[in-house]
């Protein structure tokens, strides 16, 4: 009897096991989050749907480059930056992101010996948003991953178990990979300047908004941040509807201390530093843009990547890019400074 029973719970066991075996077998071929290739995925998946243990995949999956920053490189395709530099890419954005978290993924990263590109935005630039409980509760999420993924288990949970049978359903509707950019790209942008006052909480210090209290991160983790970068790294300053810069310097000192922050951070690195801030083509073109300007289309970041990141450019009075350097700083401050 005992025999018996023996042999009934090593069935048992073997038979869980070959589940379980089964079902990363299944998401190590379907791969949704594109861990192996970005090639025939969803563009959702690549770029939308990132969390903590997709993050902490990712950054110990094969790659060169990494998109760090907000819910603006959400709108970025790791597609478009291959078929540019024909390197491995990830996209690890965090929607709402705050800086020390993207630094503490940039450290990530550089720790692995690999590369990134990173936005330097102003929305993540106010300390103030880390009082938020969501905020506090995310970055301690990011940190627990981090410190207990193992690097074979990320084929071996729910989720991606889920995003695999997603994406069998989707492929098998012939729904288009790129369905999310291209509702996006078709949207209305519908700009409003007294909505997105309101939205955003830039004409006063109240309530719970992007721009709210607005303050500056310490010049030593800025420094930190410059610091950790190498040549083969890119800070890019994304672009934003042209009048949220005259919001930023009209109301809470929000450009001048934006601006000093950069000036930081141009003056300690030795990355390359990119930004579309100010008035230019991009900006000044309302069809760019979805969100009351405050995110840009998925198309235009076609445009702003191959401005950065094509051999051949040559940075002129046409181009809606700046490359600041510590030569060319002030220069650069004087230009994009609303007088």
């Amino acid at each position: 009897m005992l025999v018996l029973y023996k042999r009934s719970v090593q069935k048992i066991f073997l038979f869980i096991l070959l589940v379980i075996l089964s079902i990363g077998l299944f998401n190590y071929l379907v791969d949704p989050y594109g861990y192996k290739s970005r090639n025939e995925k969803f563009i959702k998946n690549l770029t939308m749907f990132n969390k903590p243990h997709v993050s902490a995949a990712r950054i110990n999956s094969q790659g060169e480059f990494y998109l760090i920053g907000s819910s603006r490189m959400a709108r970025v395709s790791p597609q478009i930056i291959e078929s540019i530099t024909g390197k491995k890419t990830h996209n690890v954005k965090i929607d709402g992101a705050t800086l020390p978290e993207n630094l503490f993924l940039a450290r990530k990263v550089k720790e692995q010996d690999k590369f990134f590109i990173f936005s330097f935005d102003a929305f993540s630039s106010n300390k103030t948003r880390e009082k938020y409980e969501e905020i506090q509760n995310r970055t301690k999420l990011y940190k627990n991953e981090f410190e207990t993924t193992i690097s074979f288990t990320k084929y071996f949970n729910s989720d991606i178990t889920l995003r695999s049978i997603q994406h069998l359903i989707k492929y098998y509707k012939k729904e288009d990979f790129n369905k999310q950019f291209l509702d996006e790209n078709s949207r209305f942008t519908g700009f409003n300047l007294n909505a997105a006052l309101v939205e955003n909480g830039i004409s006063n210090n109240k309530g719970k908004s992007n721009f709210s209290n607005f303050e500056s991160y310490s010049p030593d983790l800025i420094i930190q941040l410059a610091n950790l970068a190498t040549k083969d790294d890119i800070f890019i300053i994304l672009p934003k509807h042209h009048l949220y810069y005259s919001l930023f310097s009209e109301y809470q000192g929000i450009e001048e201390k934006y601006l000093n922050s950069i000036s930081l951070l141009v003056s300690n690195t030795d990355a390359q530093v990119w930004s579309f801030y100010g008035e230019n083509k991009i900006t000044k073109n309302e069809n760019n843009f979805i969100d009351n300007g405050w995110h840009f289309k998925p198309e235009v970041s076609n445009i702003i990547f191959n401005e950065v990141l094509s051999k051949n450019l040559k940075t002129n009075e046409s181009s809606s890019v700046f490359l600041v350097n510590k030569e060319n700083l002030e220069q650069y401050l004087n230009a994009i400074k609303i007088k």
